[in-house]
């Protein structure tokens, strides 16, 4: 059921706002769905530079781990840097580690640098970071803490298509789970933006 909420979820979310994406990485043992709709384009929003953006994600890596997590942020640009957006927000994840099941809404900071136009048509070229961190306080139920660290770097090799790999490490801690690391790894995927 859950996997059928998130794929309706971003079926629609990519018909209502312009800007929005799907992306899908994978490696040996992962893999991760995740959508973004942005309201770049949307009218009704652009009274401010102020972007808007939710995110959806779910990551499968075996029977005994999966994550869904949605997210809001607010991105701007950093006016003293040309090419840096930054965003804030707050996102909630739902991790299952074996039968239990670890909850949290962790705060949210993101970095992407969109390197200027380089030289000899090479395609753009971008690197991204994001953060995410829940102490107890942001953590429901017997989930202790949930953070999170992602980097990336994607090119843009056709018009509106981004291949990027990257690396995450998630760390989801539980009352009675000894293991707190959920995932650490490096994947490749492909996103394609409306």
């Amino acid at each position: 059921m859950l996997k059928r909420i998130l794929f309706t979820t971003l079926g629609l979310s990519t018909l209502l706002m312009a800007e929005s994406g799907v992306g899908v990485n994978i490696n040996d043992k992962d893999l991760e769905i995740e959508g973004i709709v942005d309201s770049r384009n949307l009218a009704a929003l652009q009274t401010s530079s102020t972007i808007y953006q939710a995110d959806l994600n779910f990551i499968n890596i075996d029977s005994e781990r999966k994550l869904f997590g949605a997210g809001l942020g607010a991105t701007n640009k950093l006016e003293a840097v040309d090419g840096v957006e930054l965003t804030f927000g707050a996102k909630f994840v739902m991790a299952e580690i074996g039968d239990e099941t670890a909850t949290s809404l962790p705060l949210m900071a993101k970095v992407r640098y969109d390197f200027p136009p380089l030289m000899f048509n090479i395609p753009p070229v971008a690197l991204e970071g994001k953060v995410l961190y829940a102490p107890t306080a942001l953590s429901f139920g017997d989930t202790e803490k949930y953070n999170e660290f992602r980097l990336s770097a994607d090119v843009e090799m056709i018009e509106n298509v981004k291949v990027y790999i990257g690396y995450r490490n998630i760390h989801a801690e539980y009352k009675d789970v000894t293991r707190d690391l959920f995932d650490s790894s490096f994947y490749a995927g492909l996103k394609v933006s409306y």
